[in-house]
């Protein structure tokens, strides 16, 4: 579900806008909406089971703990996603390289990789001609090929990982065609006139797109043409975000053994500060115990600001929908090499199909739910559903493709649907780097350093909207570079890490200032889509 819900065709760009113009004539709704967004609460102890997790390929790390709990840490992270995953990944690869070996330890209150990045639908895609229409406007050109370059440049980046690793090879990563399908005539329009623009500004960014007019594309992509009103495909990528994460963690835990360990089910229910330990001065508070550490970085997407007070009201999660299905017996077997999504005037929807057994991971309809999406914003609850959003899905696929390329069932159609919560930020942008400690109102000491060493603090990587697999891995590589002093460094390409500097590829909008945060409010989400 999520690797976009809001999703890799336009993130935001349509879901949003049909829920905050609904929003806009209800007054009361949109307060409503607003108290929501300000509460927090931690994951739900019990979610539903997303089809990724059904059959892990590391069994052994889905509950992994150490026997105690380490009562010290150099770095504490809390998340087992791929923020988090990223972040450890970073540290510890760049620190080896200077011979130092830093303690770390990953929280995670649920089984590992529970959250977003288990539940999501797989798509490593930005549609870089509605994404750039949408930041040009908003930040101007060069600003928004900059922020564009950043989503692209992660296919690439994990593609190179995958291939220098072995224990990633079960990850599934892999380019695809997409597909984006038109089903409303004014939004197909507008879209080729985004490509248009597109093309104008950035050739070398659309060099790849393709616009097919009229019912010879539909046929050529097997779809129903008379819910199709054009298509446009280009490059884009997919995997299996469970397998990438828990097998980079597999790696991990083998190559770092006596300084990294993984705590699942060990949720951090509070951070304190003790004036007087400035080299380790934070108290993470856990079930299981508490971990005095250096520094801590939050990598916990949706549930953020229930550790940051900073941040109330301005991250908070939009619960999307998932379903795993079996093909009709006359859908074309494509090996994993197409994925699909679906525009429409409200909302839209995305599909991808897993190579090997064939499965079409199908997510999206956030609009169809009893108050047009409103309803999924501000939930923690990924252990429930919306009855509307789940009918919507069951039968979208076979009305979509056409029962011509559809076929008959063969058994039971869907294989298993859950949720999961989206971390979404007032402005709609991650938030990334240090944390300001007027956001999380926790004072520090400050401690002796050294060469080798950053003054304590803490960090974070989250708020990626429903687009964590063209935004999270790179988003964590910076924290991480920060974290170990390497921010001003000119650095050579390495597997999964990008050369140069980070300012040569970090957009300066994601950097987590105080002003920034002060400055969005999610009363304004209306104005930004």
């Amino acid at each position: 579900m999520m690797g976009p819900i809001l999703s890799s065709i336009h993130r935001v760009y349509v879901d949003l806008s049909a829920v905050i113009s609904e929003l806009s004539h209800t007054k009361r709704s949109f307060d409503s909406l607003l108290a929501r967004l300000s509460v927090v609460a931690p994951p739900v102890p019990n979610p539903s089971k997303s089809y990724w997790q059904e059959d892990p390929p590391f069994p052994n790390l889905v509950g992994v703990q150490s026997p105690d709990l380490p009562r010290t840490a150099d770095i504490v992270i809390i998340g087992s996603g791929i923020s988090g995953a990223s972040v450890a990944y970073t540290i510890l690869n760049q620190s080896q390289k200077r011979g130092i070996y830093p303690g770390i330890v990953v929280l995670e209150a649920r089984n590992l990789c529970s959250g977003a990045t288990g539940r999501n639908g797989g798509h490593i895609k930005c549609s870089p001609y509605m994404e750039y229409a949408r930041l040009k406007a908003r930040f101007g050109m060069e600003h928004a090929k900059k922020l564009l370059n950043f989503q692209r440049r992660h296919l690439a980046v994990i593609l190179d990982l995958v291939q220098q690793n072995e224990d990633l090879k079960i990850s599934e990563v892999r380019e695809v065609q997409t597909v984006d399908s038109f089903t409303d005539e004014h939004i197909w329009n507008e879209a080729k006139k985004m490509v248009q623009e597109l093309r104008e500004d950035a050739p070398d960014i659309a060099e790849d797109i393709v616009v097919h007019d009229g019912t010879e594309a539909c046929e050529e992509f097997q779809i129903d043409p008379q819910y199709c009103y054009g298509i446009i495909t280009y490059a884009a990528g997919a995997l299996s975000p469970y397998r990438f994460v828990t097998g980079l963690y597999a790696s991990l835990l083998s190559t770092y053994s006596a300084t990294f360990s993984i705590e699942t089910n060990t949720p951090a229910t509070d951070i304190q500060v003790n004036p007087g330990n400035p080299k380790r001065p934070f108290t993470v508070h856990t079930p299981r115990g508490k971990i005095t550490a250096t520094h801590v970085v939050h990598a916990t997407d949706a549930f953020a600001a229930s550790l940051l007070p900073g941040l109330k009201g301005k991250i908070f999660p939009v619960r999307g929908h998932m379903t795993a299905q079996e093909p009709g017996n006359l859908f074309p077997k494509l090996g994993g090499a197409r994925s699909w999504s679906f525009i429409h005037r409200r909302g839209f929807d995305y599909i991808s199909q897993r190579p090997g057994t064939g499965e079409l991971m199908a997510g999206g309809g956030v609009v169809q739910s009893p108050e047009k999406g409103m309803d999924e914003f501000g939930i923690w609850r990924d252990d429930r559903s919306s009855y509307a959003i789940r009918a919507y899905l069951d039968g979208l696929l076979p009305t979509i493709f056409g029962a011509h390329n559809w076929g008959a069932d063969m058994g039971a159609r869907v294989k298993m649907a859950w949720t999961g919560c989206m971390g979404f930020t007032a402005d709609l942008l991650p938030y990334v780097g240090v944390l300001d400690q007027k956001i999380t109102l926790r004072k520090i000491p400050i401690a002796r350093s050294s060469k080798d060493a950053k003054q304590p603090a803490e960090w974070i990587s989250a708020g990626f909207q429903g687009e964590g697999m063209v935004l999270a891995w790179l988003s964590g590589v910076a924290v991480g570079l920060m974290l170990v002093g390497e921010e001003d460094e000119v650095f050579e390409m390495a597997p999964g890490i990008p050369g140069g500097k980070i300012a040569d590829w970090l957009p300066e909008e994601f950097v987590c200032s105080k002003r920034r945060v002060d400055c969005s409010n999610a009363s304004d989400l209306a104005t930004l889509l």
